[in-house]
């Protein structure tokens, strides 16, 4: 699929349907506010390094570190990160926290509580906990930036905490296979859950393989969805891209795939857990996005507020696809 180079415009789009949109702080000029914060303390973490686990790191940062985590296998080795403006960052290749079933405060890999922090060139997977929801991220405080990561085989892959003012990026990551045993627990596994926060960016990255639980699901007031691949590949999600709660996004030049074997046919779902449907605010526009469908019939968008969706040249199956169900218009 082709990426875009620059996101201007897609960030124009959103400022179309978002008024008071503004531009998050771009990478270079968060890492340079975050080195002065912390007096430019940098942290290197394995061998022959000064700390050995980056949970030894975790212990000892302080705001505005940069942790700089060499190559190599870190077994069951979890953290809680408290400290603000940090950037986590693998180096030299990139670092793999294999968590063996282990777990931060009984919750994921890594528990970040402080605001602002990137992580950037991790792996991280294995995580399991007793509620079924072991994350390899799971982000307490506001603003987190994912980048260049895999997070793959726990039971989420990013989990956050309701946030109303953070944003949430994450971008040229591939998150996969985070599922939970449904039938036996009750419990869904998504590869990305974002609570309430202001604004959750998705792009440049590869969201697949998740059973039963979502691919995607955001409850953000605010979503920016763009040239990503999200699918089932060969498992049985259920929605690809779950708006939840509706509120306002622009889902742009992204591929969808819908296995055979899902037994939910819709890929889009659009204010299916909102608590007012008719509420003034919401707004939905997909763009530019191609959907491919294996098996039966299916639906691309299901739109459950009162506000007419746009649709607007995507590329659909020629038979057994239904663009739209709700209310909207088909370009």
């Amino acid at each position: 699929m082709p990426r875009l180079a620059i996101n201007t415009s897609v960030w124009l789009t959103l400022a179309l349907i978002l008024p008071g949109t503004t531009l998050p702080l771009e990478g270079h000029a968060a890492e340079a506010q975050a080195a002065k914060a912390g007096e430019h303390q940098v942290l290197r973490v394995g061998p022959n390094q000064p700390y050995a686990l980056p949970s030894q790191a975790a212990r000892v940062a302080r705001d505005g570190a940069l942790v700089e985590i060499h190559p190599g296998e870190y077994e069951a080795d979890v953290a809680v990160w408290r400290q603000n403006d940090l950037i986590l960052r693998g180096v030299g290749g990139r670092p793999h926290l294999r968590a063996g079933g282990r777990a931060a405060e009984g919750k994921a890999i890594w528990v970040i509580k402080g605001n602002r922090v990137t992580v950037e060139n991790l792996e991280m997977s294995g995580t399991r906990v007793p509620s079924r929801n072991g994350a390899a991220i799971r982000a307490e405080g506001a603003h987190l930036t994912i980048r260049n990561c895999r997070l793959h085989h726990n039971e989420m892959g990013l989990l956050t905490n309701p946030s109303p003012d953070s944003v949430v990026t994450i971008e040229d990551s591939e998150i996969d296979r985070n599922t939970t045993d449904t039938e036996a627990h009750g419990r869904l596994g998504h590869n990305i859950y974002v609570h309430r926060v202001r604004l959750f960016v998705l792009r440049n990255s590869h969201v697949h393989g998740a059973r039963t639980g979502h691919q995607v699901k955001t409850r953000a007031r605010h979503n920016e969805i763009h040239d990503n691949d999200i699918e089932d590949g060969d498992g049985w999600g259920s929605l690809l891209l779950d708006i939840s709660e509706g509120g306002q996004a622009v889902v742009v030049n992204n591929r969808f795939q819908k296995s055979a074997r899902a037994a939910n046919r819709t890929a889009i779902g659009f204010a299916g857990e909102a608590s007012d449907r008719s509420a003034p605010d919401h707004a939905l526009r997909v763009e530019a996005n191609r959907f491919v469908s294996e098996g039966g019939a299916a639906t691309f968008v299901r739109n459950h507020s009162s506000a007419p969706a746009w649709l607007k040249g995507n590329r659909l199956p020629a038979r057994g696809v239904t663009p739209l169900r709700g209310p909207g218009q088909v370009d």
